[in-house]
Order: C-alpha cells, then sequence, then structure tokens
C-alpha cells in the first residue's frame, strides 16, 4: 500500500487527518474516483456498494473498507434504499510532536508491521466495535480540537491503526483456521459417504458445532453441508450406473441412501433424469464412443 512506502518506515512521518464527515446516501451512484488520500469508509446502517480497483464489495452495517491513496473507487447504493456512513481520509506529513512516529509504532507492534507488508491496494473488514470506537473518539477529537497541538489526535490514530491492524490478523487466522476446518469435513464425507452420516456427524468429526459449521461451510463453498454430501453421493452413483452391474435398488446402500425412493427422488433433481434412464443412456453413449474408435482403427 502506498503509504507504507520503504520513506514512511526510515524517516518520522505521521498521519493526518485532511477531511471526515458523515453522510446518509439514498439511491446514489458516485462517479468512479481516486484521490491522494487514503480513505475509511465505514457503514453505520443500511447497506451500499464498494466498486474498488475494478472489484465489487457489499458493505453492511458494521463492516469498513480501508481503500489505499490513488486507487479507483465509486459507492454505489440502490434506488429506494439508504446507508449511512463515516468516511475519514488521511495523508502522511513531518509534525513536530514528541507522539512517536508511523515507523516507530510499526517497529513495536508486530499486527501493524503485518498490515504494513499488505501487498493489497484495498481492505475489507467485519468489525468488532473497536475500531469504531476508536474512530468516533478520533472524530469527537477533531470537532472539538481547539488548539494546534496534534498529541491526542496522534494517539488516537495510532490507536485506530493498531485496532486495524489486529482486526485484520484475526480475521486472516479466522480465515486459515475455517480453510482448515472445511477441508477436514470434507475429508470425512469423501470417507463416508457411504455410510448412514448427518451434518452433526461431519460437526463431531472436526470438533465443531453444526451450526458453526454450516456457516463456514456455505460462506466458503457456496452450498450446505448437506448438499455437499449428497452432491458427493449424486456422482458416486453415477459412476456406479456407468461404470458396473450393480442393481438400482442397490446402489442407495453404496451411497449411504438406504431409502430407494428417497435416491430416485435426488437422482432425478439432480440429473434430470431417473437412474434407470441415466445408465441406459450413458451406456449408449460409451458404446457408440467405442465402435466408433474401432472403426477409427479399422479404417487406418
Amino acid at each position: 500500500m502506498s503509504f507504507y512506502h520503504n520513506r514512511l518506515l526510515e524517516q518520522d512521518y505521521y498521519p493526518v487527518v485532511r477531511f471526515y464527515y458523515y453522510k446518509e446516501w439514498e439511491g446514489f451512484n458516485m462517479p468512479n474516483h481516486s484521490h491522494e488520500a487514503i480513505e475509511i469508509m465505514y457503514c453505520l446502517s443500511g447497506s451500499c456498494l464498494i466498486e474498488v480497483d475494478g472489484t465489487t464489495h457489499k458493505l453492511k452495517k458494521g463492516q469498513f473498507i480501508f481503500i489505499d491513496g490513488d486507487v479507483p473507487h465509486r459507492l454505489f447504493v440502490e434506488p429506494g434504499k439508504s446507508c449511512r456512513m463515516s468516511n475519514i481520509e488521511f495523508h502522511f506529513e513531518e509534525l513536530e510532536t514528541v507522539f512517536p512516529s508511523f515507523r516507530h509504532l510499526v517497529s513495536e507492534h508486530d499486527a501493524l508491521r503485518m498490515l504494513t507488508e499488505s501487498p493489497k491496494s484495498y481492505l475489507l473488514f467485519h468489525d468488532s466495535s473497536d475500531v469504531f470506537q476508536c474512530l468516533n473518539a478520533l472524530i469527537l477529537e477533531l470537532d472539538r480540537k481547539e488548539d494546534e497541538s496534534v498529541f491526542t489526535e496522534q494517539l488516537l490514530l495510532g490507536q485506530l491503526f493498531i485496532r486495524m491492524a489486529e482486526l485484520a490478523a484475526k480475521q486472516q487466522n479466522d480465515t486459515s483456521e475455517q480453510h482448515v476446518y472445511i477441508q477436514k469435513s470434507i475429508e470425512y464425507m469423501h470417507q463416508n459417504y457411504d455410510r448412514d452420516i448427518r451434518v452433526k456427524d461431519v460437526a463431531d468429526a472436526v470438533h465443531l458445532h453444526p451450526g458453526y459449521l454450516h456457516r463456514i461451510f456455505k460462506k466458503a463453498m457456496g452450498t450446505s453441508v448437506n448438499g455437499y454430501l449428497i452432491n458427493h453421493r449424486i456422482t458416486k452413483a453415477k459412476e456406479l450406473l456407468k461404470r458396473t452391474n450393480i442393481t438400482i435398488t442397490e446402489i442407495p446402500h453404496y451411497i449411504g441412501m438406504n431409502s430407494q425412493q428417497y435416491f430416485s427422488t435426488i437422482f432425478r433433481q439432480q440429473t434430470g433424469s431417473t437412474p434407470k434412464q441415466y445408465r441406459r443412456e450413458s451406456r449408449y453413449t460409451d458404446s457408440r464412443t467405442v465402435r466408433s474408435e474401432h472403426f477409427k482403427q479399422q479404417a487406418k
């Protein structure tokens, strides 16, 4: 990110707020733009879309985005909807103050150092309320500032950066941990799909509450745990129908579906064919392929 350039880590620069405001947008379409200042856009209520660096994200209450300087972005609020935002823009300058400079803060705080090493042009956050409290305290201080002293402003800005860095580190760790649980869940289902397992069995196998596993699995995979298990079972059923002579009435027991009627209903929903039709059509296709290859060999 631009304000993490080496010069900021080699010389004594300080963040300085250039502009801040609260604003409720209603059915608004902001033109795409960029500016030198770094910006924090915090959603206080409602929701909006933020297009940044060519990618669009939905921002809801309690979420905020941190956008680097000179990065194209725009805000869009759908017609008939509203979104209340708190925005703050800042850049870095040399200042006369006894407060530690940005490079000193980085050298003393591991999470902040990790944040400075991020190559991303923006960061999207789900707040835990800490950042909002820091942001609110900073804005109140800026509103009532009566002298030229910058110490309190720097103190609050430093706290804001540190809380954001800690939140970024936590979100990264949570995502890594969730990925491990999801992979273990998938492995368990692949190894046990032939048994009569349920979501609770998968959750127990990875030592998670079923509700929590459901949330993180669906967010990462785009389908529920049960939906993934059903899809995997139907994939296996299709292989058995196509490549073996196992009777159709026996196949449900090979894939953990002990009800013939349930299996037939789900199979038809997933493939558009009954198991009998699928077997006949797939074998007809295979036989045509074999004959075609045979004729090709004879023609050579």
